[in-house]
């Protein structure tokens, strides 16, 4: 039989992608903990971005990743601020 994950098991991001995903990752993760924190659907932050809800359910999946203006028009209509360091 196969043996089960222990509990300490914890799998590293950058084990599986380079650092430039991992960034787009965890900033399309910080955006849906936020808009769903906010308790805002997919339907009102595309309406309110100006993008189409199968947009934002794209990115949100991981099945594309966005330019730089949508990424500011979802953070925008979120209330928080786009900053490139």
């Amino acid at each position: 039989m196969g043996k089960l994950l222990e509990k300490e098991s914890v799998f590293n991001l950058n084990d599986f992608v380079s650092a430039e995903e991992a960034e787009t990752i965890n900033l399309v993760n910080s955006l849906i903990e936020t808009r769903k924190r906010l308790n805002l659907t997919q339907r009102e932050v595309a309406k309110r971005a100006n993008i189409t809800q199968g947009q934002l359910s794209r990115i949100e999946n991981f099945e594309c990743i966005p330019n730089l203006e949508t990424i500011y028009k979802i953070t925008h209509c979120l209330d928080k601020k786009l900053v490139l360091v």
